[in-house]
């Protein structure tokens, strides 16, 4: 049984959270101090140019998968992945620990079977904010992460969307939603959450869910943003559930060695012919 949740212009994991209700009567919310399609504009322009900066970089990509069975109230651990990941070109390429160059090829032929996602180094944020087809609505301020944001609440419909779902044979493009938080003063994206809850049936997944919270690293002289932790959840028609805990590790400069090939086997169709992608 295999899984695969592609998103080559948007990664994003849901992580679950238990909301708590406080016995005071929460404070009148400060009036935002500007149009809030203006705000989002600046936003969006802020994390164009950090998605600027992420075809400089490399990061060790850590993937912890595990697997509770329908039958099961306990989860198990499947496997560790470990990969090198780049963003070049809106995309994200993969390469084995130790590779000095990244190939073009799907990211399900370099793991063994299991859940396995794309969109965590700068595809799925890339997705949401540099194009256009999400519907966007401000939904205040509130607190995350630590941090006083501002909240935006979006949809994907599925014509513009790009998020693949594979599940054995069978696989489709999905609409999808969710909501994303950015420092009130800094504008930093402070968290992304995203669900996929509409999925053909035949596909064999009911629902995906992904969450990544961010952070702000400095290497050599520039900034860029990249996920501290995400998670990519999924349940099957069967009611098994699959969770991945990622993180993105050792990020570095593009050494001189480090190059992108796009080479594919004679006789098989490219990736971008084998699957629809974002």
């Amino acid at each position: 049984m295999r899984f695969l949740f592609t998103a080559k212009f948007v990664r994003f994991t849901l992580g679950f959270a238990i909301a708590v209700l406080a016995a005071a009567a929460p404070a009148a919310e400060p009036k935002l101090a500007e149009d809030p399609e203006a705000l989002l504009q600046r936003i969006r322009s802020k994390m164009v140019e950090y998605l600027s900066q992420l075809p400089n970089y490399t990061c060790h990509e850590v993937i912890n998968r595990l697997i509770r069975r329908a039958n099961s109230s306990s989860f198990d651990h499947r496997d560790q992945v470990e990969l090198e990941v780049a963003f070049m070109g809106n995309r994200e390429f993969f390469a084995q620990p130790g590779a000095t160059h990244f190939e073009e090829q799907p990211i399900q032929k370099m793991v063994p079977g299991g859940t396995i996602s794309t969109g965590a180094f700068g595809s799925s944020a890339n997705a949401l904010f540099s194009r256009e087809g999400a519907v966007f609505k401000y939904a205040g301020q509130s607190k995350k992460e630590g941090h006083v944001t501002f909240r935006y609440d979006f949809q994907m419909p599925e014509e513009r969307s790009g998020f693949l779902v594979t599940h054995d044979s069978a696989q489709g493009i999905v609409p999808y939603k969710g909501s994303f938080w950015v420092d009130a003063e800094t504008l930093d994206l402070v968290r992304l959450e995203l669900k996929a809850d509409h999925i053909p049936a035949y596909i064999g997944v009911r629902v995906v869910e992904e969450s990544m919270t961010y952070k702000v690293m400095r290497i050599r002289n520039s900034d860029f943003l990249l996920p501290r932790d995400s998670q990519v959840a999924a349940f099957d028609s069967s009611g098994n559930y699959s969770l991945n805990m990622i993180s993105l590790e050792r990020c570095k400069e593009f050494a001189g060695q480090s190059v992108v090939t796009y080479d594919t086997p004679t006789g098989e169709p490219s990736a971008e012919r084998q699957a629809p992608q974002r």
